[in-house]
């Protein structure tokens, strides 16, 4: 029987010192990221608003790195088992430990423009141990 299954994801880091030419930003940065309410809908964990990570503007070799919460409004403790990216230019960090009831765990996303020039829109997708179809966040940059 599939259980109701309400994820929502908070956080984005966009602000004026997000932006960095290093492979990941310090934690102590990360950890200040202002939050932006990003809501799943229903057991297919289809994002009903936000779904899409803007990054604006940034020169190519940038790396931006955001920090996003993933909250647990399920009845049952859940476990991100495994993430899936477009391409190599996109990485995620995940706890491997069982997200609680009513809990958030922070996930670290991370864009590396190196290579790229123009319009980017990338895709990772988040399985978790109760979910049959994966939640899909979209990352979209222009890079110059």
């Amino acid at each position: 029987m599939r259980k109701l299954l309400i994820l929502s994801l908070f956080g984005l880091m966009i602000a004026c010192g997000g932006r960095s030419s290093a492979p990941a930003p310090a934690p102590e940065r990360a950890a200040n990221t202002p939050l932006q309410t990003v809501i799943g809908v229903g057991d297919s964990l289809i994002v009903a608003s936000c779904d899409t990570l803007r990054l604006g503007r940034m020169h190519s070799g940038e790396v931006i790195a955001m920090g996003v919460g993933v909250r647990n409004l399920t009845g049952t403790p859940i476990v991100i088992t495994r993430t899936e990216t477009t391409c190599g230019c996109t990485d995620i960090d995940y706890p491997s430990q069982p997200i609680g009831v009513g809990d958030t765990a922070r996930v670290e996303v991370r864009f590396d423009s190196q290579g790229f020039y123009g319009w980017q829109f990338k895709r990772i997708r988040l399985y978790t141990s109760n979910e049959v179809r994966p939640l899909t966040i979209y990352i979209e940059a222009e890079v110059e």
